[in-house]
């Protein structure tokens, strides 16, 4: 969770979060309504489209 914290305040990148341990924390917490729990998901949404647009764009790369 620190390193979700520290994300969301800027101090690290995207790049610098582990995809695996944010799903493990998501899978692992008992309250899906919670302020914890959200903070994860939208962590978690961030990277996922993060790597969306690299693809997108090493995709892109590849067809022109």
């Amino acid at each position: 969770m620190q390193q979700v914290n520290a994300f969301l305040q800027g101090k690290i990148s995207i790049s610098e979060l582990d995809i695996d341990q944010l799903i493990k924390l998501i899978r692992q917490h008992p309250n899906p309504e919670s302020v914890e729990y959200k903070l994860l998901e939208l962590t978690l949404n961030q990277v996922l489209a993060e790597y969306l647009k690299k693809a997108e764009s090493y995709i892109s790369g590849q067809i022109s």
